[in-house]
């Protein structure tokens, strides 16, 4: 499989290159990622072109048996070009961001797209006959620092053409967006305003404080460009190669639409960093993650990114534990990963990531880490290929949408309302119990549940297809603040659950964005802390009540039966306890195997194999048997702190 580095030759002096490709090849690396921030080197004076020292590295590389992945270097843009051109982003305050960092420039820039596509087309007229190169990177992390919006001049004319395009008229989107309201009507597209800064909101406390269809369409719009902006230099590298090409993404980032960003791409990657400076998430955080990359295409991914050390910009995350960088990789193996990169070879010198430590430190010495990851290279490549590329065992499927991001952004009906992270409790409920979940918006009928956690912005057609899902012996799980939002951000003249009011045969009549933990009693127990719908049971069956607040004794969970299959609606939050009793209680009932796991251990079941994955510090014993593959020998049934296990699958 693919085991590299991410590797800056630029920084080094040229007498390094081969000591450094000497020691990836000691550390049992075959394949970098390199180039992506390189265009004042590529381009040194607008239409000079010098690549041959990239040529060289190849070469060496080569040499080594190392494969190169090559990134266009468009997210760092040279200063010549911005002298000369005013391609960069404005901020919602109509702010310049300034050059001096990276991604600072707008997509929808005429003078930037004109420079990208010449950068592009003559990096893949140099490169394609180059057999080492065996795959392309496009630019690099999209969106990341803030950067998905501009509010530029030519986003705002490209915007109204956009929407004259989908609406056909003004008086159909004034009609559509209720810009009534206030007496906000357009008098023509040419007219339109993007939702910047404005008088009803603080300097200091950005409020979204526009009409929510056009901050809706607005995201769509700026997530769209960068698809468009990808799909140029795509187009261009089709033209010289069919080698692979990827972009590398960046997990729960939700600020541009992650599955059509990824229906250009010949596969998914992203930069995975489980402990940097601006937090630590728990294991499930991450775990999801991969799922998400996995869900974008439903197919196996590439880190392009892994943690291989602390890293921070001005500070640094915590040092990696003896045993965490192996178990990182195989738990990105285990979710689908089939290529492992890790940011970077040695630790840069200069610069702002001279604190994002590398496989190697600022010395270039290798140590600890370096042999931890030779390690485990050489256990990836002892296992087969069914192993690593075979597919995983998931019979759960939670549903993510970007919709629902932005929707719940824009209006986030109160204080302490995360749509991810009512998202990662659902997962985190399930991966608990050793439920292999899968996160994306795929084929219903793959699953034998589907969450719905506060799907707010949905379709006519989606309900019905829903419906049929149910109606075929499907189990659907929604939630509180579901079924209330028509395409356009419009909340819909019904009842709650809207839409799925009919399927669960309930009516909210009533709610409560809590003020103190309200208890839940009956089937599932547990404690609300952030929302509680009051449910009218009609056709429903309730499973569990509150017990406190002046609607005790009221339906908090209910089950609808629904042609051959169920409808469960869940009207409040819960405590991790009581998530688990309920990822329990719906794993039963629709013939979902459950597994007793000791805390901060995780399973995952694969086509080959199961992955068993201690992310405490402690020794953990764990009610499994079987065959380990990476020694060979029977599973004592002891998994050592940070350790991996990975099992022949039985029958």
């Amino acid at each position: 499989m693919v085991f590299g580095v991410d590797y800056y030759p630029e920084h080094w002096d040229k007498s390094e290159w081969k000591k450094q490709a000497a020691l990836m090849k000691e550390g049992g690396f075959n394949t970098v990622r390199m180039g992506e921030f390189a265009w004042k080197l590529f381009e040194p004076q607008e239409g000079v072109y010098e690549f041959d020292w990239l040529e060289e590295v190849i070469g060496i590389l080569a040499e080594h048996e190392i494969k190169v992945v090559l990134g266009t270097p468009t997210a760092a843009p040279p200063k010549w070009l911005v002298n000369k051109y005013d391609v960069l982003l404005r901020d919602r305050y109509g702010r310049k961001r300034e050059w001096g960092s990276r991604r600072e420039y707008c997509a929808n820039n005429p003078d930037y797209q004109e420079q990208s596509e010449n950068i592009v087309r003559k990096m893949a007229e140099f490169f394609k006959d180059n057999e080492n190169v065996v795959g392309w990177q496009i630019d690099n992390e999209f969106g990341c620092h803030g950067t998905t919006r501009c509010y530029c001049e030519h986003c705002r004319k490209q915007f109204g053409d956009w929407l004259k395009k989908k609406y056909g008229s003004i008086e159909s989107l004034n009609d559509t967006w209720g810009t009534v309201f206030w007496g906000l009507d357009f008098d023509s597209f040419e007219d339109m305003i993007l939702p910047g800064y404005n008088a009803c909101e603080g300097e200091t406390n950005p409020n979204p404080a526009h009409n929510p269809s056009l901050e809706l369409e607005y995201r769509r719009f700026a997530s769209e460009s960068w698809v468009n902006y990808q799909q140029m230099q795509i187009d261009i590298l089709r033209e010289y190669t069919d080698k692979p090409v990827t972009h590398n993404l960046m997990g729960h980032f939700s600020d541009i639409d992650y599955y059509k960003l990824s229906e250009g791409l010949d596969f998914v990657s992203w930069d995975n960093y489980p402990r940097d400076q601006w937090g630590s998430p728990d294991e499930a955080w991450v775990a999801m993650a991969h799922e998400i990359m996995y869900g974008a295409k439903n197919k196996n991914f590439w880190v392009m990114e892994q943690q291989a050390g602390p890293c921070g910009w001005d500070r640094m995350g915590q040092t990696p534990r003896p045993g965490q960088l192996r178990l990182w990789t195989h738990q990105a193996v285990a979710h689908g990963a089939e290529g492992i990169v890790y940011f970077r070879f040695r630790t840069a010198l200069f610069g702002m990531e001279q604190y994002w430590h590398g496989v190697l430190d600022h010395d270039g010495v290798p140590r600890r880490r370096f042999f931890e990851l030779q390690q485990t290279g050489r256990e990836l490549q002892s296992l087969s290929d069914g192993v690593i590329y075979g597919g995983k065992k998931q019979e759960v499927l939670l549903y993510r949408s970007f919709d629902d991001v932005w929707s719940h952004e824009i209006k986030s009906h109160r204080s302490g309302f995360h749509y991810e992270g009512i998202l990662h409790a659902y997962y985190k409920a399930n991966m608990r119990l050793g439920i292999n979940t899968a996160v994306s918006n795929g084929r219903f009928e793959d699953y034998k549940v589907v969450y719905f956690p506060v799907h707010n912005v949905v379709t006519k057609q989606e309900a019905e297809e829903i419906k049929e899902y149910v109606a075929n012996g499907g189990a659907a799980v929604f939630t509180f603040r579901s079924g209330l939002r028509d395409e356009f951000n419009n909340v819909r003249p019904l009842a709650v659950p809207g839409l799925f009011a009919e399927l669960a045969g309930i009516e909210v009549t009533e709610f409560d964005t809590v003020q103190r933990n309200v208890t839940v009693t009956g089937e599932i127990s547990g404690t609300a802390a952030l929302w509680c719908d009051i449910i009218e049971a009609k056709e429903a069956e309730v499973l569990s009540t509150y017990s406190s607040e002046h609607y005790a004794g009221r339906a908090a969970i209910t089950v609808n039966h629904y042609g051959k299959g169920s409808v469960y609606y869940v009207g409040c939050d819960l405590d991790d306890e009581g998530m688990k009793r309920l990822a329990a209680f719906l794993a039963e009932k629709h013939g979902v195997a459950v597994y007793d796991l000791p805390e901060g251990v995780e399973r995952v079941e694969k086509e080959h194999a199961v992955y068993l994955l201690n992310h405490n510090e402690t020794e953990k014993t764990v009610a499994e048997s079987g065959i380990s593959l990476l020694t060979g020998e029977k599973f004592s049934g002891l998994l050592p702190g940070y350790g991996v296990e990975v099992l022949a699958r039985q029958g």
